[in-house]
C-alpha cells in the first residue's frame, strides 16, 4: 500500500503558498481553505518549506516530517501568520468503512476559538470539547444530509450552524472547522472527502487502473498538456447495469498523443448518473482544460463536478464542488410580506426573494394581511448546475453554479441562488452572486 498526502491551507490570514518536499515543489499558489488533491509519496523523513507563492526568498515554515508507511494524511498549514504551523492529521479510520454508513471525524483549526461540541439539531453530542488543533477519532453515523453545528463546549451557545452537510454511505469525511471567532475570514466547515473512501491501496500504479471490465464513459481529443499534439481525453467506469446510466468507480486519463504515456485520476466523488466531459479554456492559457461532471441521482438534484488541468504530467484539480459547496452557503428566513431573506454565512451579503406570486402555495404560512404566522427557515442546497460560459467575451470560460433555494421541504423550490466563478490564477472566485426566482431570471 502507497502512503499518501494532501495539502490543506487553513492559516486565516496567510497568503497563497507554495509547499516543498526536500526541495521537489508539491503545492502551487494553494490558497486559503483550499485542498490539494492527495498525491502517493515515499514513506520516510521530508523537510518541508512553504514559502508565499511566486517566492523561495523567505520560508514562511520550515520543518521536518516524517511519513509512516501505509498511511493517509492531511498536511495543514495552521495558525496565524505570525505563528503558522504544520499539523499532520491522519485520514484513517480505526475501523472499516461500512458500505451502508458514514464515518465522520472533526477537526478544530481555528486559531482563536476556544473548546467546542458538534452537535446535530437535535442536540445529539457528535464530538465533545473539542481543542484548537485537536482532530477527533471518527465516529459512525447513517448516511444523509445534516445540520452541523459548533458551540463552545459545555454552553449552548451555537458559534456556527452548517446546514446541506451530504454524506454519503460508504464513506469517510471529515469536517475542518476554521477561520476566526473574531474577525475576518468567518469561521466557516469545510467537510472533504477522505482518501480512505476512494483511494487505490493496491500495487497498481495510484490514479492509473487497469482497467478490467472498465468501459469508456465519454472520451475527446485536444491538446491539454500544451505540448502541440493533440491528447486523447477518457472517462472510463465500471457499469453495474448496461442500460443504466448509473457508473462508479469512475476514472479520469488522458493519453498524451506525443508520447503515449497515460495519466489518470480518481475524482474524490466517483459514482454517479450521466458521467460526461467538456473541454474549455477556464485560465486563458489556450490551453483546453477538462470539466467532469455526473448527477447524484438522488431526489435534490445535486451535482458532482470537478475542473482539472494538465500540469507537469499530472492531472491537477482546479475545481471540487464539495469545496464549492462548503464555501456557499447561506441562511434562508421566511419574513412578512412574503419575502425571504437569503443572507450568506461565509460573507457579508443579503439577498430578498418575492415570493407574492405564489400566495396560494403558502397560505398556511401567511395571514390575509402578509403577515408570517410561523417562523419557518428554508435551505440553500449544494450544486446543482455548472456551465461553462464566456460572460465576459474575451474567449476565457467562466461557470456558472447553480444551487436551489427551497422552502420548507423539496419540491418546493422558490428560486436559485446564481455564482459566477472566474479563474483568478489560483483558484476559482465568485465575479457575482445573484439570487433569482428561476434559472433564466
Amino acid at each position: 500500500m502507497s502512503s499518501y498526502i494532501r495539502i490543506l491551507h487553513a492559516s486565516p490570514d496567510s497568503p497563497p503558498m507554495d509547499v516543498y518536499a526536500n526541495n521537489d515543489r508539491i503545492a502551487t499558489g494553494l490558497s486559503y481553505r483550499n485542498f490539494t488533491e492527495y498525491r502517493p509519496v515515499q514513506t520516510g523523513n521530508y523537510n518541508i518549506q512553504i514559502y508565499p507563492a511566486g517566492s523561495r526568498e523567505q520560508p514562511v515554515l520550515e520543518t521536518n516530517l516524517t511519513i509512516p508507511p501505509d498511511s493517509i494524511q492531511t498536511l495543514a498549514i495552521t495558525g496565524k501568520q505570525s505563528a503558522t504551523a504544520l499539523r499532520a492529521i491522519s485520514d484513517q479510520p480505526a475501523t472499516p468503512l461500512n458500505p451502508n454508513g458514514v464515518l465522520l471525524k472533526f477537526v478544530h483549526l481555528s486559531p482563536d476559538t476556544p473548546a467546542v461540541d458538534v452537535t446535530l439539531p437535535d442536540q445529539r453530542t457528535l464530538f465533545s470539547n473539542v481543542s484548537y488543533q485537536q482532530s477527533t477519532d471518527y465516529t459512525p453515523l447513517p448516511p444523509g444530509t445534516y445540520t452541523l453545528q459548533t458551540q463552545l463546549a459545555d454552553t449552548s451557545n451555537v458559534i456556527l450552524n452548517v446546514p446541506n452537510q451530504s454524506l454519503s454511505a460508504g464513506r469517510a469525511y471529515s469536517a475542518y472547522m476554521i477561520g476566526l471567532s473574531s474577525g475576518n475570514p468567518s469561521l466557516q466547515l469545510l467537510t472533504p472527502l477522505d482518501g480512505v473512501s476512494y483511494l487505490n491501496t493496491d500495487d497498481d500504479p495510484p490514479g492509473n487502473p487497469s482497467n478490467s471490465g472498465q468501459v469508456v464513459l465519454d472520451s475527446a481529443e485536444a491538446d491539454v498538456n500544451g505540448d502541440g499534439t493533440p491528447d486523447r481525453i477518457l472517462l472510463r467506469g465500471d457499469k453495474p447495469d448496461p442500460d443504466s446510466p448509473f457508473s462508479e468507480n469512475i476514472t479520469l486519463c488522458v493519453e498524451d498523443g506525443k508520447t503515449a504515456n497515460t495519466i489518470c485520476t480518481t475524482p474524490p466523488s466517483n459514482s454517479g448518473y450521466g458521467a460526461y466531459l467538456f473541454l474549455g479554456d477556464f485560465t486563458g492559457d489556450q490551453v483546453p482544460d477538462i470539466l467532469l461532471r455526473m448527477d447524484s441521482g438522488g431526489s435534490g438534484g445535486y451535482l458532482f463536478a470537478y475542473v482539472y488541468s494538465v500540469t507537469d504530467n499530472r492531472l491537477v484539480k482546479m475545481f471540487d464542488y464539495d469545496q464549492f459547496n462548503a464555501s456557499s452557503q447561506f441562511q434562508v428566513t421566511f419574513q412578512d410580506n412574503y419575502q425571504v431573506r437569503v443572507a450568506q454565512i461565509n460573507g457579508n451579503r443579503t439577498f430578498t426573494l418575492d415570493i407574492s406570486n405564489y400566495k396560494e402555495e403558502f397560505s398556511d404560512l401567511y395571514d390575509t394581511s402578509g403577515r408570517l404566522i410561523t417562523p419557518t427557515e428554508g435551505s440553500v442546497l449544494g450544486l446543482g448546475g455548472l456551465n461553462p460560459v464566456d460572460v465576459d467575451q474575451d474567449g476565457i470560460l467562466e461557470l456558472i453554479a447553480l444551487q436551489r433555494i427551497i422552502g420548507r421541504y423539496n419540491a418546493e423550490t422558490i428560486g436559485y441562488v446564481r455564482t459566477t466563478l472566474k479563474w483568478s490564477g489560483t483558484n476559482f472566485i465568485p465575479q457575482q452572486v445573484e439570487v433569482v426566482s428561476d434559472v433564466d431570471g
